[in-house]
């Protein structure tokens, strides 16, 4: 019993060893909206989101609260000369629109999809 809870604890720090790698080629941003936005054509709640950059600058946008993600193409914008994280919306018709997304170390990132404006 007591070699199958090593060989099991072993295979668990195996697996994280592998896992980490990935971890590092992505940006991770957690954030509170305060007011209902758009993300392109999409409709998003007030509430907590997480944000996660992959290596080749798609965002994902997961909401805490609904489990719903959406991923977004974003072009780089210019380099992120604060150091800041943050994001960046414009307010149109009444609406507040994602347009920037600024993470820690990260080039700002220009949302490319554009919200219909009614």
């Amino acid at each position: 019993m007591k070699k199958k809870i090593v060989n099991l604890c072993l295979l668990a720090a195996a697996t994280c060893a592998v896992a980490v790698p990935g971890f590092a080629q992505s940006s991770l941003l957690v954030v509170k909206v305060p007011f209902e936005f758009t993300v392109g054509t999409t409709a998003m709640p007030a509430g907590d989101y997480i944000l996660r950059e992959d290596a080749t600058g798609l965002v994902f946008i997961t909401s805490q609260e609904l489990r719903k993600t959406i991923g977004i193409l974003t072009t780089a914008d210019s380099p992120n000369q604060s150091n800041e994280s943050a994001l960046t919306f414009d307010k149109v018709n009444g609406r507040y629109n994602l347009s920037l997304v600024t993470m820690y170390a990260e080039p700002t990132r220009r949302i490319l999809a554009t919200s219909k404006s009614k």
